[in-house]
């Protein structure tokens, strides 16, 4: 699989800013879209490999962003793999490298920091920073920069639900029940068409 395709390239080349980054980003896949919930501890175990080869990325090339930005999403994933209240410690870490890609490159993961940070802010307790408000903000720039992306669609559906905002969120999961998937996307669409049914028969 990747994740073992990419280790074998970064123990080939050491110095492989791609290998491990790409690596990284495979870490997140496996873990956030194959893993099923229920095998959360093989998921943390999958996020933390990633966190070292984000690590690594980062050390190679502190001026490249994919570093940085799967660094941060696997802050994320990690953290909510354990628990949010667990994780808090690494809102500051999450909040550095997203803020560290809006200087280098905001484009890139298709304006993924906005998305990131929108979906950090949704997350989060109102005592550490959660908000609604932001969340919607920080999705909305991402999602005008990138109209296709599903899963931007999906988390601004989850806050627009938040907010009060069910027509609002109706229409971003009927766009993705209803448009066919990207093939940008493909590894992540069967689970984020699967969330947006879940969330559409709550708000039914």
């Amino acid at each position: 699989d990747a994740v073992a395709l990419f280790a074998r390239a970064a123990t080939a080349n050491s110095t492989s800013y791609e290998a491990h980054w790409e690596g990284a980003r495979a870490c997140y896949a496996y873990g956030s879209f194959t893993l099923p919930e229920e095998r959360n501890a093989e998921r943390i175990k999958v996020f933390e490999d990633g966190i070292g080869r984000a690590k690594r990325a980062v050390a190679l090339r502190p001026e490249g962003v994919e570093g940085h930005f799967w660094l941060g999403v696997l802050y994320g994933v990690f953290g909510e793999a354990r628990g949010v209240m667990k994780s808090l410690a690494l809102v500051d870490d999450i909040q550095a490298a997203m803020e560290t890609c809006l200087k280098l490159d905001p484009s890139v993961e298709w304006w993924g920091p906005y998305r990131v940070l929108g979906r950090m802010y949704f997350k989060l307790p109102w005592f550490k920073g959660g908000s609604n408000q932001k969340s919607r903000d920080y999705l909305e720039k991402s999602l005008a920069a990138e109209p296709a992306n599903e899963l931007t669609r999906l988390y601004l559906a989850d806050t627009y639900r938040a907010l009060g905002m069910k027509r609002d969120a109706l229409e971003q999961l009927t766009f993705i029940l209803q448009t066919p998937p990207d093939p940008r996307w493909a590894p992540e669409h069967p689970w984020v068409r699967a969330q947006a049914e879940k969330l559409l028969a709550q708000l039914r």
